[in-house]
């Protein structure tokens, strides 16, 4: 069977929905998507869900600032509710070193347009009365960053893109491709040939192995990342939480689970198995600063996989050695950053121009040494 799309994008995630549905909006609407697994079945299903614009480079608040805005809008965009609530955001400080640099980056955050305040500990506990204010010393507050639960925005994207004539497959693996010189030709897909103009490889965890498959190298690997929600309970936690010195998230969803996670030194490889550390490393965590969770029950424990590069940073661009091939990869806060990445990406893919706040993350930053140092991220070395 033979097709012909503009483009292919390899991966339906929500990198993938929301580059298909900006390449849509910007009048490509002969966009093919196709997913080895099932809808949410990756790292898009599977996330913490927690929504913020300001880090500790400008690089990545620059970049998250523009998501962060998009999100706002992006039930008025998509025409579907991705039931984002701007709640606010505390990164909260429990040593003192964490919450100079705090301090630091509430200027640059500023600088970008952000409601960026250092709160003491009183400010702390008006905001969340079930806080243990002798666990913390001082918190950065993000009034606009929130949460949205995954399943919401994934539907919204999903069937915007295809109002605007987007053809999405899931269960539809790429098995290989064709090539002419350094162009890719053809994308094949089971039994169908799908000759293409441009691909985009915007896989998860798996974009490494893709790139293996179609000639190119795409720098990183796999590691896994685990989540808990506790039993719902009244509402006790109001804000979005991250404690970078527990390297800890939280936050309480609708039906009233505490849902977030513990990062702990983790190493490459592919599985979708929980294990006693992360779990217990959450759990101190939760009981420590809210010390109410402790008496909770654990209802679910879960692992998703994502695509770790050297610098944590995101793949966004075209790819150095294949002319026709765009990356949107090796994401660690990718739920947060899919509208910017979307957006610009899908952007330059038509106009071949590349936005400033996008290109500090090209495919080659690190043949060219020149990777994204950040320090505020919640994640754990890989051992």
């Amino acid at each position: 069977m033979q097709s012909n799309h503009s483009i292919v994008i390899i991966g339906g995630g929500i990198q993938g929905l929301s580059i298909a549905f900006n390449l849509a909006r910007l009048g490509v609407r002969d966009v093919r998507v196709l997913d080895a697994g099932y809808f949410q079945g990756g790292a898009s299903g599977r996330n913490g869900t927690l929504i913020r614009g300001g880090f500790g480079s400008p690089e990545w608040t620059g970049f998250f600032a523009h998501s962060n805005r998009l999100w706002a809008e992006l039930s008025a965009t998509l025409g579907e509710n991705v039931m984002f609530t701007p709640r606010g955001y505390l990164v909260i400080a429990q040593k003192a070193e964490t919450l100079a640099r705090l301090d630091g980056m509430r200027d640059l955050h500023r600088e970008h347009g952000l409601q960026s305040d250092l709160l003491a500990v009183r400010r702390i506990k008006e905001l969340e009365p079930a806080i243990d204010e002798h666990a913390v010393l001082g918190a950065i507050y993000l009034k606009g960053g929130g949460a949205a639960p995954h399943h919401a925005a994934m539907k919204g994207y999903l069937a915007a893109s295809r109002r605007l004539g987007a053809r999405i497959d899931y269960q539809r693996p790429v098995t290989a491709v064709e090539r002419s010189g350094d162009r890719i030709t053809t994308v094949i897909a089971g039994d169908e040939r799908i000759a293409c103009e441009k691909v985009v490889i915007a896989g998860g965890a798996y974009s490494p192995a893709i790139g293996k498959l179609v000639g190119a190298e795409i720098p990183g690997f796999p590691i896994r990342i685990e989540a808990m929600a506790l039993e719902p309970v009244r509402p006790v936690i109001r804000s979005a939480i991250a404690l970078p010195d527990r390297l800890c998230y939280m936050h309480q969803t609708a039906r009233g689970e505490i849902v977030g996670g513990a990062e702990v030194p983790e190493k490459p490889q592919v599985t979708l198995n929980t294990d006693i550390c992360a779990l217990a490393a959450t759990a101190a965590a939760y009981a420590e600063v809210f010390p109410a969770l402790g008496a909770l029950r654990i209802l679910r424990h879960w692992a998703g996989m994502l695509h770790a590069t050297a610098d944590w940073g995101p793949l966004l661009g075209q790819h150095p050695d294949v002319g026709n091939l765009w990356v949107s990869a090796g994401w660690s806060y990718g739920f947060a950053g899919a509208p910017a990445a979307g957006d610009l990406l899908a952007r330059a893919i038509v106009t071949g121009e590349v936005d400033s706040r996008m290109a500090p993350f090209a495919v080659d930053r690190f043949r060219r040494n020149q990777p994204v140092v950040e320090g505020a991220i919640v994640l754990a070395p890989v051992d």
